[in-house]
């Protein structure tokens, strides 16, 4: 067992203290375990770097809980801005749709009553009166006629199996197309009566003349109107393709498919035949 220590710190040996040679003789060395230094400085300056090691620890992870709160701050500022837009777009789609449903129920409101107006100038047309005159009734036919085949040349798209998933369109158009046909039969039971009075006008040459001539325009506008009104039933009982190779696909299915080949292709032709045939 040597008399000194050597410093922990700086390295420098210095001499053993009375009691500290006592006290390694007595405990056999034990004592001169552990980390000796020559001087309080020595030992002041050996505490710094722990000191120092605590500090950094310490500031790391006040930083790292600063970070934390900084990064938890963001996530709920974006997802408050998430929201925000969300309400936003919600509000601008309901004020979008209300829009919408707004101006469709203008458009209706507009279609019923130009309409109403067409069928009620009709409805004003007196053919003449109790006396009938010729260049009246003709110029109140001509009316009736030219307005007649105004609406029947209006198309509308009222095919219900191809709306099948649309069946909002498929009644605003079926109500457009009601509404001219009020329009177009109102227009030729006017016609009807004004040929009538016109057999009773003079000169009775000139006035059958001018029967012959608007029977064949009213016949025209009949002939127009049945087959609108039958191109639109076709349209309605037609099934997409789609569905009917679905139901080819299916055995059971196949009778709806055979039926509605012989509806296209034979009834419905047979009673739009019939009814053109009435026309004389």
């Amino acid at each position: 067992m040597t008399d000194t220590y050597k410093c922990a710190w700086c390295g420098r040996h210095f001499e053993k203290s009375a009691s500290s040679k006592f006290l390694s003789g007595a405990s056999m060395g034990i004592s001169n375990l552990g980390k000796k230094y020559c001087s309080a400085s020595c030992k002041s300056a050996s505490e710094v770097p722990k000191q120092s090691i605590v500090t950094s620890k310490s500031n790391n992870s006040h930083h790292r809980y600063i970070n934390e709160d900084n990064d938890l701050d963001l996530k709920l500022e974006e997802a408050r801005l998430e929201h925000e837009q969300k309400l936003l777009e919600d509000k601008l789609s309901h004020e979008r749709k209300m829009a919408e449903k707004k101006q469709k129920h203008e458009l209706r409101l507009e279609n019923i009553r130009s309409a109403s107006e067409a069928i009620e100038k009709i409805n004003q047309l007196d053919l003449g009166g109790d006396k009938p005159i010729l260049e009246i009734i003709s110029r109140q036919l001509e009316f009736c006629l030219t307005l007649a085949s105004s609406f029947t040349s209006e198309t509308f798209d009222v095919g219900g199996m191809k709306n099948l998933f649309n069946n909002a369109v498929f009644a605003e158009e079926k109500e457009k197309f009601n509404q001219s046909e009020k329009v177009v039969n109102a227009a030729i039971k006017k016609a009807e009566l004004g040929l009538n009075k016109l057999r009773l006008c003079e000169p009775q040459d000139k006035a059958m003349n001018f029967y012959n001539l608007y029977k064949e325009q009213l016949n025209d506008s009949k002939i127009k109107q049945i087959e609108r009104k039958w191109d639109h039933k076709v349209l309605e009982a037609k099934p997409p393709a789609w569905l009917m190779i679905l139901c080819c696909m299916m055995l059971p299915l196949q009778l709806f498919v055979i039926y509605k080949l012989i509806e296209l292709n034979v009834i419905l032709p047979k009673k739009r035949k019939a009814e053109l045939s009435q026309i004389k």
